[in-house]
């Protein structure tokens, strides 16, 4: 179990012959929160103040084997995804241009993880491939404030494609510090305010994942502080799926599981009642307590969790690896509980690789634990899934192949944090540079080795 030390170290930024006093180092349960960041973003009022901040895109060079993971996903499925996948072909594609006829999930998907490897190596082509879709939604915006495609389920806008494309915008204003992302989203979440509570959130997807929008809702209120976003934060809450029960679930589909139960934990930071911190602990407990048959942090689900159906054979959802490990992330920030990061490191080390080849150029849709081939046979009912969903196959599920790709990228951007009292913290340990400022606006440069 980790355990979070409490340094203070002597940091030699101008002279060599400078002599460190001895300091005495102790053992914390959490970071100290008492006072605020004066470098870098964070909770404000009425905000519940973050435990650990997430430094903005580009400040951490990742190096040593995980910078291998990502140029192996650059030069694999991720990195060319956009000349396979008929959803991200640049012809009539409604992300592109008004009207087109490719525009749900897919783009946005794939764009969080493709930008996320840009920003991270600094890839040109990656780079230039990037903002042509960023310039695409910036551009989509309409007078009202809504953006992007229009979905329509039962009569009501699904909006839970947007809620992807908010945060490829928040990853791009922490790169970039183009203005134009926060009069976007002001104006987006303005236009979300104004539409009937009935007719918000409805849909099986957008209301299982409202979590999603609401986490971008914190990131914009931090950079604006526009008071109307905390009235914002309380509707999308109430018209999101109950995640608060203690035995059962809204649903008990594997991804949104993996995604949705921060959802109480992210709305704690406006409400500030603890049981909603508790309750997201409670189904991260609870899944695992009925299907926890699978090692390495996950749950037995296939693609939907069945009473009767608990034994390893069960597996998890490409997808389900790639959103825990960012719930993990987000938890972190929140709780600054070590469990956190080390749930991420078990997904990330010892689940997450298994559901691709090596050479990342193509995965399966469930990874099973004791999985000793992978054919393309169905091997429904044993798995929730009818069909070939155990093959290795670059075009494996409308969903996994847009959406593993964020999955090293997030988790690369949150190796190194910053914390409230002006210091800096490894949580999560790979191998990486990251620049960083501390106490009185000091920059330093942290080298992390590991094997």
């Amino acid at each position: 179990m980790k355990k979070i030390y409490s340094l203070a170290l002597v940091l030699l930024l101008s002279s060599c012959s400078s002599v460190p006093t001895e300091q005495e180092g102790g053992m914390v349960d959490r970071m100290p929160i008492k006072t605020v960041n004066a470098n870098y973003i964070s909770n404000r009022e009425p905000l519940q103040p973050q435990q650990f901040i997430k430094l903005p895109t580009g400040s951490i060079r990742p190096e040593g084997w995980l910078r291998t993971m990502l140029e192996l996903q650059r030069d694999g499925l991720n990195g060319h995804l956009g000349e396979i996948s008929a959803w991200l072909q640049k012809d009539d594609n409604a992300w592109l241009k008004s009207g087109g006829k490719w525009g749900w999930e897919e783009v946005p998907y794939w764009l969080r993880g493709y930008a996320g490897l840009a920003y991270l190596l600094k890839d040109e082509h990656l780079l230039t491939e990037t903002q042509t879709w960023i310039e695409a939604i910036l551009a989509s915006q309409r007078e009202d404030g809504n953006f992007g495609p229009y979905t329509e389920v039962d009569g009501a806008q699904d909006f839970w494609p947007n809620m992807v494309a908010l945060w490829i915008l928040q990853s791009y204003y922490e790169y970039s510090s183009d203005e134009r992302v926060l009069g976007f989203m002001t104006r987006y979440f303005h236009y979300q305010l104004t539409v009937p509570d009935e007719k918000f959130l409805e849909s099986y997807w957008e209301n299982s994942r409202g979590g999603d929008n609401l986490w971008s809702v914190v990131w914009l209120y931090n950079r604006t502080g526009d008071q109307e976003l905390l009235k914002l934060a309380d509707k999308l809450h109430r018209n999101t799926a109950d995640w608060t029960k203690s035995t059962e679930l809204p649903n008990w589909h594997n991804v949104n599981v993996a995604q949705c139960f921060r959802e109480p934990a992210t709305y704690y930071l406006f409400n500030g009642d603890e049981k909603y911190v508790s309750a997201s602990y409670n189904v991260q407990s609870l899944i695992r307590r009925a299907f926890g048959q699978v090692p390495g942090g996950m749950f037995g689900a296939d693609e939907n969790a069945r009473m009767g159906f608990f034994d390893p054979r069960q597996g998890t959802e490409t997808c389900g690896f790639a959103e825990q490990m960012a719930s993990d992330e987000i938890m972190l920030l929140i709780t600054g509980d070590p469990y956190w990061a080390e749930n991420c490191e078990d997904v990330a080390f010892n689940s997450y690789p298994a559901a691709l080849m090596p050479d990342m150029k193509s995965l399966r849709y469930i990874t099973s634990p004791n999985m000793v081939m992978s054919d393309s046979e169905n091997h429904k009912p044993g798995i929730d899934n009818a069909g070939p969903f155990l093959a290795m196959n670059p075009f494996s599920s409308r969903c996994c192949q847009h959406n593993h790709g964020f999955a090293w990228p997030y988790y690369a951007e949150h190796l190194v944090m910053a914390t409230p009292d002006n210091g800096v913290a490894a949580v999560l340990f790979n191998s990486c540079e990251a620049t960083v400022k501390v106490a009185d606006g000091k920059e330093v440069v942290i080298r992390e080795q590991t094997d």
